[in-house]
């Protein structure tokens, strides 16, 4: 995780863990994708991703290759993240560089390399991770930390192999249930992920334990292929 303080900062840092790890966003040519109502017929991305089948192992790298290019390649989609009882909510735009991060504590705005934040009691202003104010300079890490090129996350996070136990249904689609163990930073992070047969990640749960504390985030996609209204704040 890239933030590692309590109160502020463990909420923060657990959703970062899930909405994404890295800087930079990405352009990539459009595949087929689902929609609400898209067919549950959806293929993989044509790269090298192997089927999904109740049994298979997938490898980490493989994995994140393939999530990543089947998470960017949308209009847009919005989830929410539930983080040791504090639910939040997110908007993404990835062709567009931008996120939004509405949580109890706070918001952020990221986009393209523009970033802004809003404490649960201040007013929207630049990302300062120099700040010494607590909230914003939290807020601000997170926002720093947004990729909205790779919205779930993955890219930089997965390792080992990753293993379908099952399936199950998620927006009217079929999902295979795909978990695994991560390592980050030294700690280890157990996460399932709900996938369609073409990638995309329609749920995520990731837990681990920090100080002797279980912190489990569950995201989950609400809308998806759907372009979110993201405007800069100031």
């Amino acid at each position: 995780m890239r933030v590692n303080k309590w109160g502020v900062g463990v909420i923060l840092a657990a959703a970062v863990l899930l909405t994404g790890c890295s800087a930079g966003a990405s352009d990539k040519p459009a595949d087929s994708k689902p929609s609400s109502g898209a067919s549950q017929e959806a293929e993989a991305p044509k790269t090298d991703c192997p089927e999904l089948k109740e049994g298979a192992t997938v490898d980490g790298g493989t994995l994140a290759e393939c999530v990543t290019a089947a998470m960017t390649d949308t209009a847009g989609f919005a989830a929410k993240m539930t983080t040791m009882g504090m639910e939040s909510d997110s908007l993404y735009n990835p062709a567009d560089g931008a996120v939004q991060t509405n949580t109890p504590f706070g918001s952020i705005i990221v986009i393209g390399d523009d970033a802004w934040v809003k404490s649960s009691t201040g007013e929207w202003q630049v990302a300062d991770t120099s700040s010494t104010d607590q909230e914003v300079l939290a807020l601000s890490t997170a926002a720093k930390a947004a990729d909205p090129s790779d919205p779930m996350g993955v890219a930089t996070t997965l390792a080992g192999e990753y293993t379908v136990t099952g399936k199950s249904t998620r927006l009217g689609q079929d999902v295979f249930l795909l978990s695994g163990t991560s390592e980050s930073q030294g700690t280890s992070v157990a996460m399932l992920f709900e996938l369609t047969s073409d990638y995309v990640v329609l749920a995520a749960t990731a837990s681990t334990e920090v100080e002797g504390q279980k912190i489990e985030s569950v995201q989950e996609v609400t809308e998806w292929d759907v372009k979110q209204e993201i405007v800069a704040p100031l």
